[in-house]
């Protein structure tokens, strides 16, 4: 049985040193999240749904809102399914946030689906559907390299990792949290990209979700943290027309129920819906990377404006 023991362990050892070399070449291409949880705690903050994730790029932003200081925005952004606003985003986005932030500036992208439920489901944090996935598992969230990360929610083969590491690809997470997607833009394939967008909320997502008190209720309760530790900027971003009617449709007095949060919270509100028309958009409701800057120099300029 020694011996046993003694060969597996042998055995083994070689095969755990490559897998922990390989977790230490994991970069902006192992996939759309793991960068974010490899920096350290931050004190300004992007927070929402992937339209935010790609959408809003730090660069862009910084040197508008923070002049020649060393400040910076931190992209903390992820997906429709991963950070709606609800317990489980919040208790990481407390994770990600250095503590002793006392003047920091935060911008939380909203929209309808990032405070909808399930139908079928109850209005219950408990019972969110994000509990089961990485944004809540993942307790360290500045880890570099974040093995917890990788062994737990990493879904694809680790010989992948390496696969992208150095290849050429259309989507690369930057280490300030700004998803870059680098598509073909030509009208053909554009028409494609948002007519199965369209088609995959119609028919997936539209007949499915309703607003969520709870939801609502924790993006409240996110503003009035964030407003301990500095200042808070609401922001909807644009998306393509026939979205923005689906987003009407699957919660027509959004724009009603943020303003009235606004108002309560004394925060400003930046509605870019009647715009939709001025960006070029990759799929419907992300915006073509040119037109991402476009909107963070609008945003960071209002918010400047604001300060």
């Amino acid at each position: 049985m020694k011996k046993f023991l003694l060969h597996t362990t042998i055995f083994s050892i070689p095969i755990l040193a490559v897998v922990l070399a390989v977790f230490y070449i994991a970069n902006g291409k192992t996939d759309a999240y793991y960068l974010r949880f490899t920096t350290p705690q931050q004190q300004n903050l992007i927070l929402g749904t992937s339209g935010a994730a790609q959408d809003l790029q730090p660069e862009i932003i910084n040197p508008i809102v923070f002049k020649n200081t060393q400040q910076h925005f931190f992209n903390y952004s992820f997906s429709f399914f991963d950070s709606p606003f609800g317990p489980a985003y919040f208790e990481s986005i407390k994770r990600k946030l250095d503590p002793a932030t006392k003047d920091g500036i935060f911008i939380i992208a909203v929209n309808p689906w990032s405070i909808a439920k399930k139908k079928n489901e109850l209005d219950n944090p408990e019972n969110f559907s994000e509990n089961k996935r990485f944004i809540a598992k993942t307790k360290l969230v500045n880890l570099n390299p974040n093995i917890p990360y990788l062994v737990q929610s990493y879904s694809e083969p680790y010989i992948n990792i390496i696969r992208k590491w150095k290849d050429s690809s259309d989507m690369v997470l930057h280490e300030d949290g700004w998803m870059e997607i680098d598509v073909s833009m030509d009208s053909a394939s554009v028409l494609k990209h948002r007519n199965n967008k369209v088609k995959e909320y119609l028919q997936d997502y539209l007949p499915v979700y309703e607003f969520s008190g709870e939801r609502y209720g924790s993006l409240r309760e996110l503003i009035t943290f964030l407003q301990n530790h500095g200042k808070v900027y609401l922001v909807r971003l644009p998306i393509h027309p026939v979205m923005f009617e689906i987003e009407d449709k699957v919660m027509p007095d959004f724009d009603d129920k943020i303003i009235s949060l606004a108002a309560a919270c004394k925060v400003p509100y930046l509605n870019f819906k009647k715009m939709d028309n001025h960006y070029q958009y990759v799929d419907g409701n992300h915006l073509y990377k040119a037109s991402g800057k476009e909107v963070s120099d609008s945003v960071a300029t209002w918010i400047a404006a604001k300060k």
